[in-house]
């Protein structure tokens, strides 16, 4: 089986651009593709737990001990 797997770079965005540009970037990504985000953005880290709460998006991982903070996330 082969994932296609998706980089999201939103190193300099701050909130709420960092949400409407990771949006627009999310709506051509399929069904079971891996996206890796990158951010310095604080917020997003709260942020992160809705889109995946509310859409149809898994986090996988996380690593927020450290920026750039990065997040896995699989569209399900």
């Amino acid at each position: 089986m082969n994932i296609k797997k998706k980089i999201i770079n939103l190193k300099g965005l701050r909130c709420p651009d960092t949400m409407l540009f990771l949006r627009k970037k999310l709506r051509s990504t399929k069904i079971g593709e891996l996206i890796l985000i990158i951010s310095d953005d604080i917020t997003l880290k709260r942020e992160i737990i809705f889109l995946c709460n509310f859409s149809n998006y898994i986090l996988i991982k996380k690593n927020i001990s450290k920026m750039p903070y990065s997040y896995l996330i699989k569209k399900k």
